[in-house]
């Protein structure tokens, strides 16, 4: 689309039809007539029309609400600033479209908002100011500034937690579906080339809902992203989103990308304005083709220039457009290579007051803040007189200004919103034409008037986006200046800046800022003449280089300031980068860790053991007792909070770090224990801290761990109890302890909905790296019950890019490659499906990327899941093998629950499975001796109300003492419970036993029971495997199917599980000995029935 106003020359130019984008518009305006969801990548280069495309669409006919938000490269540093300008117009819109509703769904959405609401107050608070305003003050925000009053009163040598990406993402998510449910919303994300790094993961997400989630649901939303192809791979986080997008596996993507006109289209054009003929018109467009090859943005620019030059003159006898000679057309420069000269023969014809208001505009973002400028003209510059200050607009009031702002509408130069009324560029290109106007000598001095002025207006107003863009004048004026005597002034605005972006859990940007505000640190003397302030600095870098993966910059900057802080406090932040650097790299060096703890508890005052003598838990156990009210756990209750400081950074390092290592630990497990019930006894005298209900949790783990499963179930019920009385907030642990609670307390299958649910407690709480950890504890008990394949391994790929993203461990982002290594194997038929190689990974590549303790556990998690592997495809050999590795982790508690339990039960099976298998009579009885004792401690875990032993248990028990009446109780304990995989096996098992004493016809069916269960599990591999190696004929496997117990199987159902609640487990043993005997003569009952049915079995093979 091409405007060009009316003159003294002739009448205005205006094409409303876009012309070479048939292919483009009818895209388009399908999805808008359709109402379809999906997402849409508009992209070519530089003036192609990317945003006249989507203003010719007829959004509000097909009621679409459609909002604009722009990515600007001078608020590049600015985090989420388009986002937040689309989410402002967007509820602005819904609320008028609501009001006029019948059916009201203002009180949802005050609901929707308060979910969030400590999240929303720091990363977009001017959403509770839209809610609270269009509510008439009816809305009030619970906990209404509670971040605030937390900042203020927050100690800085404590680290405080901002909010999470993911968290900010998904809340971003929330509100965004919710206003798209009632009305189809279309949002247009312009130049997204600028985008900043916190947006790129939520336009992410926007656009997996939009393209996946849309035709699923009631939502209808419509993400369009327009971006420059040349300049797209400068910004690695955008491009990353869009090659990300670009790859999803959906019809509902969308790739429209702008040629610059041909010949034809251009002709077309130039014929359309001039009103004549295509064929008078062609030599004129031939021209103008070659001097703009045919770009819209340069044809728009050239023609105005050669009618501005007298070129075109319009006739009013006949009403036409009447132009010269072509050749002398041709004799003009190319517009690409002139666009600076067209403009400034363009703002020659303005006022000087004009051109002085533009100059300085250019600085400034693609809108124009008007109110900005009339207190930047406050002042007079003498010497920018007639470049970036003049008489004429000294003292300008906005509507004076706005005056001068229109005759740059005139000229085509900006453009007016006719609804807010806003001025912005009309083109990028041509801001940084006007900005190279100033004179160079003028720039510096320039830059650092505004970031000085958009500083002051930022603090007094409240406006965020003015302190960045402050930041970005000033970091522009020492580039430009080279003046260190504002080295200071422009680090603190800096950090200013970034604690901002921390606090909105941007990163990137904050990482930006704070390199620029530690390089404008005074070189010399900073820490004797700016103490406070570089310290500040440095904390902060090296916390957020921790935190985006950078970790030996982090550790450098952590013992810079260990040096030379004056006292612990200053320095305790950056003890805790390093102590996390010593447990982030390959090595993993846990033990380390420890010894460094406990050497800034003891200069904290606290005493710790590095090892328990004998009977010390107990008489810790009892020292804790006598100091908790009432002796019971329930006294916490009664306590208050603990404000003392020193207390609090002591609990930091029992709770997040002593006890995190030791669980990790080879040598030093039993100060895990020790730490938490420190903490506990401190929790006495100090009050309640926030990580109180960590150290119950956390004994309830190690009682569980050592057996004591009614006692750790009271531990973990009290840590939920406690939680509720800990506020949530940003950096709160509610995720976690739920998390462990729910591992403890439920069944595997009815866990998994609360550990996903805790993961986003913990992204909602600012804790990325605890939420991996849950996701890993959601996979484990994933495999634990048997749920289809394919849906974890969908999950597992979105974990690996979580563990990537938040900078977790290698070794745990190997553990998601492990699994789904391991789903591979199980899905198709490989060569060695007992060898973790494939298109996931290599466990031996694998293995060479970590070392030490960190290579140790590793090799751990791949023999596990090879022994997994080992029993579902029998392959005896290698099993023998990985049992002797893993055989030191038999009696190795486990933090992990859901781990533990997976590990011990595949070691169980193995370890009976090689007692027949094995090849000499030692080795046999070795392993009979290990499947025995894992019997035992999951009969034990039974008796103590474990209700994810039974199934174990049976299994064992039919591994133990191979036959019919056994293998037939643990099918149909893990039929009952759910269990698919786990009865696939059992009846494989079964299918073998009978092989091997020649009874053909149960073992056929067994065996094709098996296939059936294993394809329902996904392991379709394996069951095309067991079917070749059996030669099962589909008759067989169809028969099975039609009397098979899966038909009329209500799976995964807890009703089971809940039931052995009420079991008594003391008489347990002595009631199995009944129930034995009673199922011997329903046995007998079946052979007489089958008998008399002509049955053709041999009694001795049943």
């Amino acid at each position: 689309m091409i405007s060009i106003p009316s003159d003294t020359i002739g009448p205005k130019w205006d094409s409303d039809k876009l012309y070479g984008r048939g292919k483009e518009l009818e895209v388009l305006n399908s999805l808008a007539a359709e109402r379809s969801s999906g997402c849409v990548l508009v992209h070519g280069n530089e003036g192609t029309g990317k945003s006249s495309l989507m203003e010719v669409i007829p959004w509000e006919q097909n009621y679409w609400v459609f909002v604009t938000g722009r990515y600007e490269q001078r608020l590049s540093s600015e985090p989420y600033s388009a986002l937040v300008c689309t989410l402002d117009k967007l509820v602005e819109l819904w609320a008028i479209n609501n009001s006029q509703s019948e059916n009201s769904q203002m009180g949802d959405f005050c609901e929707l908002i308060d979910q969030d609401i400590e999240l929303l107050q720091v990363v977009i608070p001017r959403i509770i100011e839209k809610v609270e305003k269009i509510t008439n003050g009816k809305y009030v925000p619970k906990n209404k500034s509670i971040s605030d009053s937390q900042r203020s009163h927050h100690d800085p040598s404590i680290p405080y937690v901002s909010a999470d990406s993911v968290a900010v993402a998904a809340s971003f998510l929330r509100i965004f579906s919710f206003l798209s449910s009632a009305t189809p919303v279309a949002l247009f994300f312009d130049d997204f080339h600028h985008a900043d790094a916190a947006s790129s993961d939520i336009i992410e997400l926007l656009a997996y809902a939009a393209a996946f989630n849309g035709t699923a649901s009631k939502n209808r939303m419509l993400l369009v992203l327009s971006y420059r192809c040349e300049e797209i791979e400068n910004n690695k986080f955008a491009h990353k989103t869009i090659r990300s997008i670009r790859e999803f596996e959906s019809k509902s993507v969308y790739n429209l990308h702008l040629e610059d006109l041909n010949i034809d289209s251009l002709n077309g054009l130039v014929a359309s304005m001039l009103n004549c003929s295509l064929e008078y018109a062609l030599p004129l467009s031939m021209v103008i083709h070659k001097k703009t090859a045919g770009n819209p943005f340069f044809v728009s620019k050239f023609l105005r220039f050669a009618r501005e030059r007298g070129f075109f003159t319009f006739s009013t006898a006949t009403c036409k457009w009447e132009w010269g000679d072509v050749r002398v057309l041709d004799q003009y420069a190319s517009v690409s290579d002139n666009v600076a000269d067209m403009l400034a023969l363009t703002m020659d014809k303005l006022s000087v007051s004009s051109q002085v208001v533009l100059k300085v505009s250019s600085c400034l973002g693609n809108i124009i803040p008007r109110h900005v400028l009339v207190e930047h003209f406050r002042s007079f510059d003498e010497n920018g007189d007639g470049h970036i200050s003049c008489p004429a607009v000294i003292g300008v009031e906005t509507g004076d200004l706005d005056h001068l702002l229109d005759n740059a509408v005139e000229a085509g130069i900006l453009v007016k919103s006719r609804i807010r009324g806003a001025y912005r560029w009309s083109n990028e290109r041509l801001q940084h034409v006007a900005y190279s106007f100033i004179p160079t000598a003028m720039r510096a001095e320039l830059h650092m008037k505004i970031g000085r002025l958009l500083w002051r207006l930022g603090i007094e107003d409240d406006e965020e986006w003015m302190i960045f863009m402050a930041a970005s004048q000033m970091n522009k004026y020492t580039e430009l200046q080279c003046d260190s005597s504002l080295g200071n002034e422009v680090a603190e605005l800096n950090l200013h800046a970034a604690k901002l972006s921390l606090k909105k859990a941007a990163l990137f940007p904050a990482l930006e800022m704070l390199v620029h505000a530690e390089k404008h640190l005074d070189t010399v003397g900073r820490w004797e003449n700016s103490y406070d302030l570089t310290l500040d600095i440095l904390t902060n870098l090296c916390e957020t280089q921790m935190e985006v993966g950078c970790l030996d910059q982090a550790v450098e900057v952590g013992r810079n300031i260990v040096q030379n802080a004056k006292s612990l406090d200053d320095s305790f932040r950056a003890h805790l980068v390093l102590l996390n650097g010593l447990v982030s790299g390959q090595e993993r060096n846990f033990d380390l860790g420890i010894e460094k703890t406990l050497e800034l508890l003891k200069l904290y005052g606290e005493k710790n053991p590095k090892k328990m003598f004998p009977g010390q838990k107990c008489v810790e156990k009892k020292k804790l007792k006598k100091l908790l009210p009432g002796g019971e756990l329930e006294g916490l209750l009664e306590l208050p909070d603990m404000v003392d400081e020193k207390a609090l950074k002591v609990q930091i390092l029992l709770m997040n770090h002593l006890t995190v290592y030791a669980y990790s630990s080879a040598e030093n497990k039993s100060l895990g224990w020790f730490a938490s019930v420190r903490a506990l006894k401190a929790s006495c005298k100090y009050g309640i801290s926030p990580v109180t209900n960590m150290a119950v949790i956390q004994m309830a783990t190690k009682l569980r761990i050592e057996g004591h499963l009614r006692e750790a179930s009271e531990y973990a019920e009290f840590a939920l109890l406690l939680s509720e009385r800990i506020p949530r907030k940003l950096g709160s642990n509610h995720g976690m302890v739920r998390s462990a609670a729910v591992g403890a307390l439920r069944s595997f299958n009815n866990c998994l909905n609360e550990l996903f649910e805790s993961r986003a407690d913990c992204l909602r709480s600012g804790l990325p790296k605890d939420a991996v950890l849950v996701s890993m504890a959601y996979a484990t008990a994933y495999m634990c019950v048997g749920l289809p394949l394919a849906s974890l391994d969908s999950d597992l790929i979105s974990f690996v890019e979580d563990a990537k993203h938040f900078g977790s461990p290698y070794t745990i982002q190997q553990t998601f490659l492990f699994f789904r290594q391991a789903i591979a194997n199980l899905q198709n038929k490989v060569d060695n499906p007992t060898l973790l190689s494939g298109n996931v990974m290599d466990q031996a590549e694998e293995l060479k990327k970590v070392e030490g303790h960190g290579r140790a556990m590793s090799l751990r998690d791949i023999n596990m899941h090879r022994l997994m592997l080992c029993c579902v495809f029998g392959d005896w050999c290698t099993a023998e093998v990985v049992m002797d590795d893993l055989e030191k982790y038999l009696d190795t508690p486990d933090a992990f629950n859901m781990r533990f339990h997976f590990r011990r039960c595949y070691m169980g099976l193995a370890a009976f499975g090689l007692s027949r298998e094995a090849r000499s009579t030692k080795k046999r009885k070795k392993y009979r001796t290990i499947g025995k004792k894992i019997l035992q401690s999951f009969a034990s875990d039974m008796k103590d109300g474990s209700v994810n032993a039974f199934p174990i248990v049976r299994m064992l028990e039919a591994e133990e003492s191979p036959s019919k009446e056994n293998y037939d109780k643990a099918i149909r304990a893990c039929a009952r419970l759910g269990l698919v995989h786990h009865e696939a096996y059992m009846c494989e098992r079964a299918g073998l036993y009978f092989n091997s004493r020649m009874d053909e016809r149960w073992s056929e069916f067994y065996l094709a029971q098996a296939v059936l269960l294993y394809g329902e599990w996904g392991a379709t591999g394996k069951a095309e495997r067991l079917t070749d190696e059996h030669s099962l004929h589909d008759s067989c496997i169809q028969e099975s199917s039609n009397n098979s117990s899966l038909l009329g199987r209500s799976r995964y159902s807890s009703k089971e599980l809940d039931a052995l609640r009420e079991i008594n487990w003391d008489s347990f043993m002595v009631k199995a000995d009944s129930m034995r005997d009673g199922e011997k003569q329903l046995q007998i009952t079946e052979l007489k029935a089958d008998s008399m049915r002509g049955g053709s079995r041999k009694n001795n093979s049943r």
